[in-house]
């Protein structure tokens, strides 16, 4: 167990840990830029807006995620792959996107779900401080709940398809 936390490892251990933590700072990134954005865009756009508020978010935490993942997570890749390279980037790019994708969907979900029954308006929670609404714990609760599990979907994506594409081990690399 205690290989298992250590950051610093170059095992799959150390690397899932790196990633998770990458990921949680991405995330927090991508739900504070998310929502944010949110808050000031009007319900009168539809379904632009899940649109809009998930791809911000995205893009801003994907460049921390980029970074982090070349500079922390991955310390155990073929000398061979080099993750900066124009292709790897566009494919780390088209990979993050079509987890993008992926995210929104989920939040499209959400919102139907959340119109058609729930009825917590999670999008507006922090419209407490952009329209000095009371604060709603059930908003914030079912924002939470809802990026969370989006959030735990697109991770598992990103990490099996970085993973397996770009970020490759010695022993990956030989046996393609």
């Amino acid at each position: 167990m205690a290989k298992l936390l250590n950051l610093k490892e170059k095992g799959l251990g150390g690397e899932i840990l790196r990633f998770i933590v990458t990921g949680g700072i991405a995330t927090i990134i991508d739900f504070l830029v998310s929502y944010l954005v949110a808050s000031f865009l009007p319900d009168s756009i539809g379904v632009w807006k899940e649109v809009i508020y998930t791809a911000a978010g995205f893009a801003v935490s994907l460049v921390a995620n980029y970074i982090l993942s070349v500079v922390w997570v991955y310390k155990n890749v073929d000398e061979n792959v080099n993750p900066k390279s124009a292709k790897n980037i566009l494919l780390f790019i088209a990979l993050s996107v079509i987890g993008l994708g992926i995210g929104i969907a989920i939040m499209i979900g959400f919102r139907a779900l959340d119109d058609a029954a729930i009825h917590s308006s999670f999008e507006g929670w922090l419209d407490f401080i952009t329209k000095g609404k009371e604060f709603s714990f059930k908003a914030f609760g079912w924002a939470v709940l809802f990026f969370g599990f989006k959030t735990l979907v697109v991770l598992v994506w990103n990490y099996l398809s970085r993973k397996k594409l770009i970020f490759k081990s010695k022993d990956e690399s030989s046996s393609n």
